[in-house]
């Protein structure tokens, strides 16, 4: 049936104000182009739940996650993504995989490698600003902009490893620029530096005597 031809028609919201006032501050952020996810609007819904105006005793209101799923579905507001193409793996990728894992067998099984010197390795790009690609949005706006420091393009590469005998390896930074940073290097990360912040063959050798 139509929601108005319904017999019940669903409870009212227990506390209007509160309600209101939480709408405006998502307004207003959004306006701003800041990402709002729902724990921010549960969070901000107990910092205003605190002030006396609103006349609601400690422990009252909880801020469920529920809570917010109705709250959302009442105000027409949406968790959005931003999209994105999803790359595409070959058509052979799980043949390569055992192929590769076959080799290491057999290179291990002729040279008696030990585990500790076999590691797993990746690199991973870290942006300086790392915005949220989801934020609570209306229902059927066609642009959902997301404001940035503008630095979310600057990143430095870091490289983790472990190896056979479940260690992990100390993890290496390699800042893009030239010359070395003055950091307080407290932790025993190796740094190293590349004009254009990738892995290569020299760094790999610093990696392999340093880590």
């Amino acid at each position: 049936m139509p929601r108005l031809q319904r017999a019940n028609r669903g409870r009212k919201a227990a506390r209007p104000r509160l309600l209101q006032d939480l709408m405006v501050w998502i307004t207003e952020k959004r306006n701003n182009g800041l990402a709002i996810l729902p724990t921010m609007v549960r969070l901000k819904a107990m910092e205003l739940s605190k002030h006396p105006q609103y006349d609601i005793a400690a422990g009252e209101f909880k801020a469920s996650n529920h809570w917010c799923q109705r709250f959302m579905k009442r105000n027409g507001l949406l968790l959005r993504q931003k999209t994105t193409l999803a790359q595409s793996l070959p058509r052979d990728y799980e043949e390569k995989i055992v192929q590769f894992h076959l080799f290491v067998i057999r290179q291990r099984r002729a040279h008696n490698y030990p585990l500790h010197l076999v590691a797993n390795m990746d690199e991973s790009p870290i942006q300086f600003d790392m915005p949220s690609n989801r934020t609570v949005s209306t229902i059927g706006e066609k642009t959902v902009k997301i404001r940035t420091t503008g630095n979310e393009k600057n990143r430095l590469t870091v490289v983790l490893a472990c190896a056979g005998d479940g260690s992990k390896l100390k993890p290496l930074v390699i800042f893009k620029r030239k010359t070395m940073p003055k950091i307080q290097n407290k932790h025993g990360v190796v740094v190293a530096v590349r004009e254009n912040g990738w892995m290569d063959s020299e760094i790999m050798k610093i990696l392999i005597e340093n880590v």
